[in-house]
């Protein structure tokens, strides 16, 4: 079975919890369904589909909704068993369906549009990017203690005189 190797924290052997960019495979559908895959993404590629079944079949809601729950206690689980996590491991699961919410509504957003560069399918994928952020941050709490760095408030866009 292939897993990834934590570099940091105190135990190298520990195995690792995937990065954004592993998640956003696994919503993707290009990994998390093979032998060897991680099982979070294996659970990040279920709770994409289940965010587009929510979508796609409104009246499944409840169920889907209910099952959307247990995955995030799958993964929540995960990590307190196989990562010597330092905090905030009950936000791990959470995080991940944030993220695979995020990642579904922009896709459905961009393929309801008729060009790609409209304003929804900008913003859409910039709360992804912002979930991706705040799930790198997340990871580096959990696994390491390191709260995340402060982020800088008002405009990042730089001012040129």
């Amino acid at each position: 079975m292939r897993q990834n190797v934590s570099l940091s924290g105190p135990d190298s052997r520990l195995p690792r919890i995937p990065d954004w960019r592993q998640l956003c495979a696994a919503f993707r559908r290009v990994t998390g369904h093979n032998p060897g895959d991680h099982l979070i993404t294996r659970w990040a590629q279920a709770l994409a589909h289940l965010h587009r079944t929510r979508r796609v079949i409104p009246e499944r809601t409840a169920e889907v909704d209910r099952r959307r729950d247990d995955v995030v206690t799958l993964i929540d689980n995960w990590v307190s068993t196989h990562i010597q996590p330092r905090r905030g491991t009950e936000r791990i699961g959470p995080a991940v369906d944030a993220l695979a919410a995020a990642y579904v509504d922009a896709e459905l957003t961009l393929a309801a549009v008729e060009h790609a560069s409209e304003p929804a399918v900008h913003e859409a994928w910039i709360h992804v990017s912002a979930l991706a952020v705040d799930w790198a941050d997340l990871i580096t709490e959990v696994v390491d203690g390191q709260p995340p760095a402060p982020r800088p408030t008002g405009s990042t866009t730089p001012i040129h005189p």
